[in-house]
C-alpha cells in the first residue's frame, strides 16, 4: 500500500455490535482504506475502502456504513507451523512483500497473508517446503 499516512480510528460495526481501532489511510471525509486486518470480520480486510456515516456514536466512534471499494489483494489465514521460528517465517513473508503483498500474525499463530489478485504464490507450498528442509537437518 503507498506510503501514505496512517491513522487510527476508532469504529462501531453495527453488524457486528462491537466497536475497534482500526489502523487506515483517510481517503475523503467519510471513506477510508484499511491498512490491516480485523480478525473477527471477513470483509474488513487489508486493502478494502470502507465509508462510514456522518454523525459519531456517542463514544466518538465513526459508525461503519458500508464497504464502498473491495480489496484488490486476497486474504489467506493459515495456521503457522511452530516447528518455524520467527526468522524462517520471516523467509516467506519476505515472498509474500516482493509479491506486493502484506502479511501479519495474530494471535501468536495465525498468519493473515494478503496477496495481489494476480499472484500465484503459495504460501502453504512455501512453509512446507521450509518445514521439510528443517526435518531433513
Amino acid at each position: 500500500m503507498d506510503e501514505e499516512t496512517i491513522i487510527d480510528i476508532k469504529m462501531y460495526v453495527p453488524e457486528e455490535a462491537s466497536t475497534g481501532t482500526y489502523q487506515v489511510i483517510k481517503v475523503s471525509e467519510h471513506r477510508y482504506k484499511l491498512t490491516n486486518n480485523d480478525p473477527f470480520s471477513e470483509i474488513l480486510t487489508y486493502g478494502t475502502t470502507i465509508e462510514v456515516l456522518p454523525e459519531k456514536k456517542d463514544n466518538g466512534a465513526l459508525v461503519f456504513k458500508k464497504v464502498y471499494a473491495e480489496s484488490d489483494y486476497n486474504l489467506v489465514v493459515i495456521n503457522l507451523p511452530i516447528s518455524l521460528n520467527e526468522t524462517e517465517m520471516r523467509v516467506v513473508g519476505q515472498m509474500i512483500i516482493d509479491e506486493g503483498g502484506y502479511w501479519e500474525v495474530i494471535f501468536g499463530g495465525m498468519g493473515y497473508v494478503n496477496l495481489p489478485k494476480t499472484s500465484t504464490l503459495n504460501v502453504i507450498t512455501e512453509l512446507n517446503k521450509l518445514t521439510k528442509a528443517k526435518q531433513e537437518n
